[in-house]
């Protein structure tokens, strides 16, 4: 099969992010063409067995994921290959936050969890790694003209308290964050996670930031950003850069950005939580 520019973008942005619809891919790659011919070309990019159809979610809409065929074509070495059926809107939320975020220049880089757990298997092996969660992605912002590592988690359902004082008592030993941004669907979810980070941690290590996804994927730099009883829109807190600097990029820069961000530093502290 003779591989045009375009499949090599496909394959680029689907490592980049792990998992996407066929409507993101739509609006990332094939701006302004029909979606009968989306579906043509990634029909037989499948049957080239260079993509796979991942089916499950909730809307019945097609996600596309990378294949180990695939990722050889882009001598890309990390491709996700496992999606639980019972993640496949949180995964594909985030696909969407992270484009956005990146599009409107708020993330300057980003690696995903995929990534970060490839870093520390090879650093601690795999063993240790099973036994443990990492963020959803490590996002790189601009505060006051300072590159900062910012921990994101999209968290749509509740866990334990058990839990999440593992995890924030955790995140209070990363000195290499300067925030962990929980992206929530509900306040009284964001104030219950504010209240247990207060409980656990009080004020010290990473900000705790808090903001509904839903006003994030509809307004994005004008979205609410909350810290305990302050709050402000993104764009002020976060400065961005020029929009849609951060698009598809091309493998090469995606493999500097993620040798970059996984320093000494980051990999010997990366967020860890237990359970």
């Amino acid at each position: 099969m003779l591989l045009t520019k375009r499949d090599l973008e496909i394959f680029a942005i689907i490592s980049r992010c792990a998992i996407l619809t066929t409507s993101q891919l739509s609006k990332t790659v094939f701006r302004g063409t029909a979606t009968t011919t989306v579906l043509r070309r990634l029909r037989k990019l499948e049957k080239a067995k260079l993509i796979e159809r991942i089916e499950g979610l909730a809307n019945y809409e097609n996600a596309w994921a990378l294949t180990a065929k695939g990722a050889d074509a882009i001598g890309y070495l990390n491709p996700k290959r496992h999606f639980h059926r019972l993640s496949l809107g949180h995964d594909v939320k985030l696909t969407e936050l992270r484009l956005l975020l990146e599009d409107t220049g708020i993330a300057r880089s980003w690696i995903p969890e995929h990534e970060i757990r490839s870093a520390m298997a090879k650093k601690y092996g795999l063993q240790r790694v099973k036994s443990q969660s990492v963020p959803d992605g490590i996002m790189s912002a601009s505060y006051q003209g300072i590159m900062e590592s910012v921990a994101i988690e999209l968290e749509l359902h509740h866990k334990n308290k058990d839990r999440y004082r593992d995890i924030f008592r955790s995140y209070a030993e990363k000195r290499n964050l300067k925030a962990v941004w929980y992206l929530v669907p509900s306040e009284s979810l964001g104030k219950h996670l504010e209240t247990l980070w207060t409980k656990y941690n009080g004020k010290y290590g990473p900000w705790f930031l808090w903001s509904l996804v839903d006003d994030v994927l509809e307004n994005t730099k004008a979205s609410t950003v909350r810290y305990f009883d302050q709050s402000t829109e993104l764009e002020r807190l976060f400065e961005p850069a020029h929009p849609g600097g951060f698009g598809v990029s091309s493998l090469q820069a995606h493999k500097e950005e993620i040798q970059t961000k996984l320093s000494a530093e980051n990999q010997n502290e990366l967020p860890a939580k237990v359970g």
